[in-house]
């Protein structure tokens, strides 16, 4: 059988204002904080992924989909945003079966505990994920099964962001 790789990153959506009898769960949209954390994540996936086309699904939750165009905005092979309702459910076996149609590199950015579910049926590992952390999988997609890379928190990314700016300027 012939070995068919690509990568999936799950992301989780930035921190979201809380619900509240005027706001909905669907309708939470991100904070600043959390438009700062979409927009250090889609940086660093910049720098990981380069020029190469990237599919990016999101919930069709508020916040996920305010993540998910940060990302796209900073992301050059970024094709736009495909909001699905398959990212509101657990199972990866149906959630695989629709998403994945090709090689590229593919961002699903979701809900925790939905990315945490996804995450132990494809590599058997158990992370909570907290706003805006993400995973970087490289995923059989014959065998269905993948090897986590990285995951990265918020702090790391800024950890990261922080030290690669105070070498530029050295």
């Amino acid at each position: 059988m012939e070995e068919e790789l690509m990568y999936i990153i799950l992301v989780r959506h930035g921190e979201a204002e809380p619900e509240t009898e005027k706001i909905s769960n669907r309708a939470r949209r991100l904070t600043e904080k959390g438009r700062r954390q979409a927009g250090r994540t889609a940086r660093l996936l910049n720098q990981l992924l380069g020029k190469q086309p990237v599919t990016i699904w999101s919930s069709p939750y508020r916040r996920t989909r305010e993540t998910a165009e940060i990302l796209a905005s900073g992301l050059s092979g970024a094709e736009g945003v495909q909001v699905t309702d398959k990212l509101i459910q657990a199972s990866w076996a149906l959630t695989s079966s629709q998403l994945i149609r090709e090689g590229r590199p593919l961002i699903l950015v979701s809900h925790q505990p939905i990315l945490q579910s996804y995450l132990l049926s494809i590599v058997s590992a158990a992370l909570k994920f907290t706003p805006a952390s993400m995973a970087v999988i490289r995923y059989d997609v014959a065998w269905r099964e993948g090897k986590l890379l990285g995951f990265l928190t918020p702090g790391l990314c800024k950890m990261m962001e922080d030290s690669r700016r105070e070498s530029e300027e050295e």
